[in-house]
């Protein structure tokens, strides 16, 4: 039996598993979980593409209740809430808002690393820019990035499930919320132009909203595109062959980077639950049941790419599906990837070579979630 909330099954490698769930039970019932895990890369789609029949009111983290923020919604509500917001998120409104205060700081984040040459990759490196980032977006004074990352960290976890669900958790979740709402009150009288200032101004968006909306944006813009960063080093290290390639053929980039999310695949997977009684491949999946989307598992189906465990900054850019896809895509998206390409842009310029400092490498953290790194020691040399 797969036990498929077992969060050491994801801080390992979860490849032969995905594989065999692909092969031999491509909706598999866990029903220690009271789950169906949905392994195909064509299945998955076919779901998220289809709202009527999936919905995510019923809980999009597993064993848990939907809050009332975006994620937990359908539409129309959800597109209304969504819109709100948008306009923020677009690629040409992040490149042209962002672009420059990105760059800014990852020069400042890789220029400290390299005079220090033995840093830690998490906290000095792939943290502090995305808290950073959500942090100006929601509002925030950038020198409370700290408290952002310390509550995205501590608060994601317990998306895996009850099990995850900690006092430590609670007690950030509850201290990130009041923080919000204080802030919130500034802006219904001082508005400011950012995102709670936004939602401050737009009748019928109560403190709950706002806060549930906050956090889900903080956990979603924070920690996975953290976890990219400090993986795709990983990989680059691993592979120094796809490094000497990016670095004489800059143009390979754009495509790179859809290749560190596909190879990270962050948020491992996100819940949807039957409308009505169906059945997929064979299997009776009853009203109000959650399916598992197993996106970790679609990035890796040979149905979709062509050496799917094979790290390559040269493969053709899409098909991946670590964003999710249809109305709840991540609102994120482009922000995330601007962030990832300038980061490695600057690191392509700016280190020369990196190696581990110990031989366990990157410290993965156990959970259902997210495939976070917690730790991972590195030391960095100038070209």
């Amino acid at each position: 039996m797969i036990d498929l909330l077992d969060g050491d099954l994801y801080a390992g490698d979860p490849s032969p598993v995905y594989a065999w769930l692909r092969e031999n039970a491509p909706v598999y019932h866990d029903a220690g979980n009271g789950l169906w895990g949905i392994s195909r890369h064509a299945d998955i789609s076919a779901v998220e593409r289809d709202p009527r029949l999936w919905t995510s009111t019923v809980g999009y983290r597993p064993q848990l209740p939907s809050e009332p923020s975006m994620i937990g919604l359908d539409d129309p509500e959800h597109a209304e809430r969504r819109r709100l917001v948008y306009r923020r998120f677009t690629p040409r409104h992040v490149h042209e808002r962002y672009a420059a205060r990105v760059r800014e700081v990852v020069v400042e984040l890789l220029t400290r690393a390299l005079e220090k040459g033995a840093v830690d990759v998490v906290p000095e490196l792939a943290a502090p820019l995305p808290a950073r980032m959500i942090g100006w977006l929601l509002g925030f004074p950038d020198e409370d990035w700290p408290r952002l990352k310390h509550w995205s960290e501590t608060t994601i976890v317990a998306g895996g499930g009850l099990r995850y669900v900690t006092h430590e958790a609670a007690v950030a979740a509850g201290e990130y919320g009041q923080a919000v709402l204080d802030l919130a009150a500034e802006r219904r009288t001082r508005p400011r132009d950012d995102l709670l200032s936004l939602w401050c101004a737009t009748p019928g968006y109560d403190d709950e909203s706002l806060a549930n909306d906050a956090l889900l944006l903080l956990d979603g813009g924070a920690e996975t595109t953290r976890t990219v960063i400090a993986t795709a080093i990983d990989a680059l290290i691993r592979h120094p062959d796809q490094w000497r390639l990016l670095r004489a053929d800059r143009g390979l980039m754009e495509g790179a980077v859809e290749e560190f999310i596909r190879w990270t695949t962050p948020v491992l997977n996100m819940c949807r639950a039957a409308t009505g009684d169906t059945s997929l491949h064979g299997q009776r999946i009853g009203e109000g049941q959650q399916v598992l989307l197993m996106y970790g598992s679609a990035n890796r189906d040979p149905e979709v790419f062509a050496d799917p465990d094979v790290f390559d900054v040269t493969r053709k850019p899409g098909g991946h599906i670590a964003f999710g896809l249809g109305t709840h895509f991540c609102l994120g998206a482009a922000l995330a990837r601007l962030e990832l390409r300038i980061f490695f842009e600057e690191w392509l310029d700016r280190v020369g070579a990196a190696t581990w400092a110990d031989a366990e490498g990157p410290r993965i953290l156990p959970n259902a979630f997210v495939r976070g790194v917690t730790s991972f020691p590195v030391v960095l040399r100038s070209p």
